[in-house]
């Protein structure tokens, strides 16, 4: 088992670097950066926590492949990916120039985190966000179509979504440029299957992992591909204190509930709750900037502890060791870890990453 966490996006850009080095040291595997626009809460919401003293708004991000590159000089192992990009937002080319120059500035240590996209970094900026799985599976074969390309042939494509006519693509990645999927539905998984190198879930309890996992390798198997070349992932937001009492305590958080928010309603119905914002597809429907303060609080009164329990992995250090087990049991290699502790109380901003160590030692 190895592990990966995130790295920062807000400023100054003078701790990414410090980061990654101390992440390197550390022994994480993989460092992940975001790719967003926006963040996750209300800025009315946001200015009320202790955060705000440092940063004034949690939607200040920086770009994430310009990050990367800034970053990397400073590490020697650690890889980087992005968690996870789409591709409304950049063409395919670009979308391929950007992450070939991030593997020749991290030495072939890149990869390559995409997805269907989420509604906060597409819709309130005026692009259009229909087909997302469509849209997506025709860019990575045209980015595949790309990487495949000799030196200076012309390359041609006619699809419903791009058009190529006479293009070269002639930057080539150091080695094989590895694509992870943040795929969770029957045709994302599919998508993954036949073109990706590892599989980067998000909020998936195991039972849920391992019913999908096994859809993985049935579709892997019908493309011809062995399954284990599909590297099994999953990024989880985590909360965990030596206290039971205090790990409950954390979970009735605001700020840390509205992650309960982002979760789809089919989580709530398969509990036989209904969830606050009616049917939902979670972060493909959810705008932070469309809700106020007063109907996000009013929203979370509605999210059940059962619930909170499914957006985090939570509990003392040695619960959370039995849970990552369970999961590398269902054959993930690789734990994104998200300390979100010290969200719900600032004051475990030190205790909260050392029971993190304690946690990691174990595998």
């Amino acid at each position: 088992m190895e592990f990966g966490t995130v790295a920062p996006t807000f400023p100054p850009i003078s701790e990414v670097p410090k980061t990654a080095k101390r992440m390197e040291e550390k022994g994480y595997a993989a460092i992940w950066v975001a790719d967003h626009l926006m963040g996750w809460y209300p800025h009315d919401l946001w200015k009320e926590t202790i955060f705000a003293m440092r940063y004034p708004s949690c939607h200040m991000f920086y770009d994430a492949f310009c990050e990367i590159c800034y970053a990397a000089p400073a590490t020697e192992k650690i890889k980087f990916g992005t968690s996870v990009t789409e591709v409304f937002r950049r063409h395919p080319a670009v979308l391929l120039q950007q992450a070939v120059t991030a593997d020749h500035a991290t030495n072939g240590r890149f990869i390559l985190g995409i997805g269907a996209g989420e509604a906060e970094n597409i819709v309130p900026y005026g692009i259009d966000f229909e087909k997302p799985v469509a849209r997506l599976e025709e860019a990575v074969e045209i980015m595949k179509l790309m990487l495949n390309s000799d030196y200076g042939e012309p390359i041609n494509f006619e699809g419903k979504f791009y058009r190529l006519e006479d293009a070269v693509f002639d930057v080539k990645p150091i080695g094989e440029l590895p694509f992870w999927f943040g795929a969770h539905g029957n045709r994302m998984l599919k998508l993954t299957a036949k073109h990706g190198d590892g599989w980067l879930p998000t909020t998936l309890p195991p039972e849920a992992y391992a019913e999908r996992a096994e859809k993985l390798e049935k579709y892997a198997k019908e493309f011809g591909r062995d399954p284990e070349e599909i590297t099994k992932a999953i990024f989880v937001s985590l909360v965990v204190d030596e206290k039971p009492e205090e790990v409950e305590r954390l979970l009735q958080s605001p700020i840390l509930k509205v992650h309960a928010l982002l979760l789809p309603s089919e989580f709530y119905e398969a509990l036989g709750y209904k969830h606050p914002f009616g049917k939902f597809y979670g972060l493909l429907d959810y705008i932070p900037t469309k809700y106020t303060k007063e109907q996000i609080m009013e929203a979370i009164k509605d999210v059940p502890d059962e619930i909170m329990r499914i957006a985090y992995i939570a509990g003392t250090p040695e619960e959370i060791v039995q849970q990552f087990e369970q999961y590398e049991k269902l054959g993930v290699s690789h734990i994104v870890i998200w300390n979100l502790t010290y969200f719900g109380d600032v004051s475990k901003i030190k205790s909260s990453y050392a029971l993190v160590d304690e946690i990691m030692s174990h595998f």
